[in-house]
């Protein structure tokens, strides 16, 4: 998923996502250049220190609004999982992880919540020292000032009602309580995107021909995005509904071969990379599940590096898995798979591996009920 896993807070793994490169450079870039016009004079290693530190404040400010959304989600008995920080939060996944309205809608919520009240706080810290303070303390509030709008702005437009926005969720969750039907809170949230979408289209292309092109075009380009969001979310509102009744258990492979965690990848290729491109195989030592190796993580690897490079090497660790039961409802299962990257997933019944599902399972599953194989594309 590109990102890289740097701590591990509250019993969560962070991960950043690679773009933060690019993001945290145009920051500091943007602060250096328009120091001067707010105070002059500024020398150019003091003008660096301060973009470093509202870059840095501004990931971390992202990182709280993620882990607004992982605790409150833990704490209604949500999956969990690593904590990946996406550029102006918007973690939210198309799939139902929630088993009620009200925790969707709380999990949700969170994120902006906490970007808010660390916005507010950050303005109320502004506030005292470019009111009272001098020197070094005025300008801290400058620092404030930045960091507190960032905040605000960022806990605002996620509150947007449209994915990959929290306030997709939020539609989501609400109408999801009054219908009774997730299927039905996905239909309602992915209109609710259309319209948000065609309005900032139609905002957009507004200011490329009456002010400004460049923003115009941007604001127009965003409209378009959340519209094409909008329909992957009607289509995973299909997807939801004809998948309902499904379990893990109607789907799974059940006769699984595992392999030994010092097989290497040549060997596995030998086996296992055939015509199936959806492979996926447990590891396994003494019956123990170790973890699970696929097909395309052996493909990513060089293959005059397949003979030195064993199962254990690569494979997905048993405890960084999501836990399928038997009784899993099937579109539960499609996040997680598109989320992990793997190709399969063990399903445990008492403790003891019961098989694997595969990607190609569901996906057959979901072609013999609305005639289409495209539904699991990372």
């Amino acid at each position: 998923m590109n990102a890289i896993p740097i701590a591990r807070l509250f019993g969560f793994e962070i991960r950043i996502h690679v773009s933060w490169t690019v993001i945290l450079a145009i920051i500091a870039v943007t602060v250096v250049t328009r120091i001067d016009s707010i105070a002059p004079g500024t020398g150019t290693v003091t003008r660096w220190i301060v973009a470093a530190v509202i870059a840095a404040a501004f990931l971390l400010s992202a990182l709280a609004h993620e882990l607004g959304h992982a605790v409150a989600a833990r704490r209604a008995g949500m999956p969990g999982g690593p904590v990946v920080v996406y550029f102006f939060g918007g973690a939210a996944t198309i799939g139902l992880d929630a088993r009620r309205a009200r925790d969707e809608v709380i999990a949700a919520l969170a994120g902006p919540a906490v970007s808010l009240v660390i916005g507010l706080a950050s303005l109320a810290l502004a506030a005292v020292g470019l009111v009272i303070g001098h020197g070094p303390l005025f300008d801290a509030g400058r620092i404030a000032l930045v960091i507190g709008a960032l905040n605000v702005i960022l806990g605002a437009v996620n509150l947007l009602p449209a994915f990959p926005l929290d306030g997709g969720r939020v539609v989501r969750g609400l109408a999801w309580a009054r219908t009774g039907d997730p299927a039905a809170g996905l239909r309602v949230a992915a209109r609710s995107g259309r319209w948000l979408g065609i309005g900032l289209g139609v905002v957009g292309t507004g200011l490329i021909l009456l002010v400004d092109p460049v923003d115009g075009l941007m604001l127009a380009l965003c409209g378009w995005f959340i519209m094409s969001t909008a329909s992957a979310v009607a289509r995973g509102a299909d997807i939801d509904a004809a998948l309902g009744t499904l379990r893990v258990g109607d789907v799974m492979d059940r006769d699984v071969a595992g392999v030994p965690p010092g097989l290497t990848l040549d060997t596995f290729a030998d086996q296992f990379l055939g015509d199936d491109a959806t492979a996926a195989v447990p590891v396994t030592r003494d019956g123990t599940l170790l973890g699970m190796l696929g097909a395309r993580q052996v493909r990513a690897i060089r293959r005059d590096r397949w003979p030195e490079t064993r199962a254990e090497d690569l494979m997905v660790k048993g405890d960084a898995l999501p836990e399928l039961a038997l009784d899993t409802p099937l579109r539960v299962v499609v996040d997680h798979l598109r989320r992990s990257g793997l190709d399969g997933l063990p399903v445990i019944d008492a403790g003891v591996m019961a098989g694997i599902v595969t990607r190609r399972a569901v996906a057959l599953a979901i072609r013999d009920r609305l005639g289409s194989l495209d539904a699991l594309q990372p």
